[in-house]
């Protein structure tokens, strides 16, 4: 092979990395950020009430269930699309078709935004009375514009990532997280003190009179959460702003010489045709996997409250803390609220792998086009790879450590009801994780439809195992989180299998998967006998830190003593060369 060849795939194989690292980078902060908001959101209620926190939390929580899968329609998988076809179209220096691409997906956007955003605020009057939660009302009609705005977001985000330009899409995340981080909170809890300020000195919230104070206080969380979710929306439109104004100035990242040595763009028609095409399975897949949580949110409060009303006593006796709110009839919000806290953490794993086929994307789906089979290999192992370093510890690590982390997260009541669905959700993660950029790259070799069937299988198997775990009363809430681990892990071994056969390529599953493992193995036990032993000498904040820190050592150890990075990884880091030859030396590497 030409030294030149060599160069250029060093250079892509950089690229790959550098695009991984600053939107996984950005997907942390903004995750990061997500996490901050629903956890400063639920102690704000904390402090006007315990039990408040979890019931505000799963207020929010039953509005954001109603938007994602409603979004995910508006969008119909088109940025993906857009992504995918502006990296072929680049591969293949069709640089009209580039353009072509951007002028057809605007009026789609448009369009879809406006029709979705008012059947979120009509359908919302409908959705409250299945749910049974009347005090989700407000905040579902002021999350409803974000639809729109997210889907002016959508144009532009598709594009740049297509052209492999990950910078735009990272800084306009990091803006919507930091919006409804500072302006969501702030709404919060403004909303919260001025309200029990008017009650408390007129008997009324905010000049409407109520029957007795509980109805009061309940309204007026539904209040505050549709506060906390306006700055949602203020972040959308500021992340729309941005990457018009990115867009404007750059001008798409098409030079005119490039235009001028492009081939005749496809009409309209035909790039319409093909983006549909195209949109369709991947727009399926997302909105099964999205969908989820509202079927979740649906049958596990349904549940509850059945469960409420036939094994009352009994429920109220596994959770003595919300006692009075099996008699009012919130149990089910509450402990969908509590759910929710466990989620929002194991949410912080997943959204790294996202990044990862985001990412990955382009890249395979351009070496598939080019029938590139080493280059294929080479993004497949490295996807994996990456997956695994990532998830595998963190999934584990909330596991064994999910009590002492919820408590000093949440606090309260709360984390002792989300603490017992982390544990199982720690390990859930490991595939809701890994089947993600998994997906992604079935999409980018063509298998476009077999995502939407492997999300439906998971949603499914799901579904089953609510209805068969959920209503058993010494199961109930926790039989949600099982639910996942079941339906996900069937789902992503499948998604795996799937990927081999399509591309005739066996990863490296020895450096991808067995060595992350057996190393997480070792972290989350060197984790869990530090805090056994910690724990009961020095405080939660002491022990746990300690317990983290000794896991982070041996994970490190382990994965290079079990020589899990070998010259091909160190080799896309720029100027490696040294510490290549110094671990090789030392026997670190194979």
């Amino acid at each position: 092979m030409s030294r030149k060849k060599v160069k250029d795939k060093s250079i892509k194989s950089q690229t790959f990395v550098k695009g991984a690292m600053i939107m996984s980078l950005a997907l942390i902060i903004v995750k990061l950020c997500g996490m901050i908001y629903k956890v400063a959101l639920t102690r704000v209620y904390g402090i006007f009430g315990d039990e408040l926190a979890s019931f505000g939390t799963g207020l929010f929580n039953n509005a954001y269930e109603i938007y994602v899968p409603l979004f995910t329609l508006a969008t119909a998988g088109f940025p993906i699309a857009v992504s995918r076809l502006i990296s072929e179209s680049n591969a293949n220096k069709r640089y009209k078709d580039i353009r072509q691409i951007h002028k057809v997906s605007i009026p789609f956007f448009i369009i879809m935004g406006v029709i979705f955003s008012l059947l979120m605020f009509g359908g919302s009057f409908f959705y409250i009375r299945i749910i049974h939660s009347p005090y989700a009302l407000p905040s579902m009609i002021c999350l409803s514009p974000t639809i729109f705005f997210g889907c002016l977001v959508s144009i532009y985000r598709g594009y740049f990532e297509g052209m492999r330009n990950m910078t735009p899409t990272s800084v306009s995340e990091i803006i919507e997280g930091a919006s409804k981080l500072i302006f969501g909170l702030t709404f919060a809890y403004l909303i919260m003190k001025f309200g029990l300020d008017s009650y408390e000195s007129t008997g009324t919230v905010f000049g409407i009179t109520f029957a007795d104070k509980k109805s009061a206080i309940y309204t007026l969380v539904g209040f505050s959460v549709s506060g906390a979710v306006m700055g949602i929306t203020i972040g959308s439109v500021l992340s729309f702003l941005y990457l018009l104004i990115k867009y404007k100035r750059v001008g798409g990242g098409i030079t005119q010489a490039e235009l001028d040595s492009s081939i005749d763009a496809r009409s309209k028609n035909e790039t319409f045709k093909i983006l549909i095409k195209t949109a369709i399975p991947i727009g399926l897949g997302a909105l099964v996997m999205n969908i989820s949580g509202t079927i979740d949110g649906l049958i596990i409060q349904n549940l509850i409250s059945d469960l409420s009303t036939t094994h009352g006593s009994e429920l109220a006796a596994q959770y003595p803390m919300y006692a009075d709110a099996v008699t009012d009839g919130t149990i089910h919000t509450k402990l969908w609220g509590c759910y929710g806290t466990a989620l929002t953490l194991m949410q912080l794993v997943t959204v790294i792998t996202q990044a990862f086929g985001t990412t990955a994307m382009p890249m395979v789906t351009s070496a598939y086009a080019k029938g590139d089979r080493k280059q294929l290999k080479v993004a497949i192992n490295r996807v994996l790879k990456l997956t695994c370093l990532v998830t595998f510890p963190c999934g584990i690590g909330l596991a064994v450590l999910a009590d002492p982390i919820m408590e000093i997260v949440y606090g309260g009541n709360v984390a002792i009801v989300g603490g017992e669905c982390l544990k199982i959700m720690g390990i859930a993660v490991l595939f809701m994780a890994g089947i993600t950029p998994i997906c992604s790259m079935l999409q980018g070799v063509g298998k476009v439809s077999t995502p939407v069937k492997l999300y439906s299988l998971a949603v499914i198997i799901k579904v089953v195992m609510n209805f068969a775990l959920v209503s058993n009363v010494n199961v109930n809430i926790r039989g949600a989180a099982t639910g996942t681990l079941v339906g996900f892990l069937v789902a992503c071994v499948i998604a795996m299998y799937v990927l081999v056969k399509a591309t005739g390529i066996r990863p490296n599953f020895s450096n991808a998967i067995i060595k992350p493992l057996v190393s997480a193995i070792l972290c989350g036990g060197g984790a869990f006998l530090t805090y056994y032993l910690l724990g009961s000498i020095m405080n939660i904040y002491m022990a746990t830190l300690i317990s983290i820190v000794v896991a982070a050592i041996i994970y490190v150890l382990a994965i290079i003593i079990l020589r899990t990075f070998d010259e091909n990884d160190l080799g896309m880091i720029k100027n490696n060369e040294k510490l290549a030859k110094i671990l090789a030396k030392l026997r670190f590497l194979k």
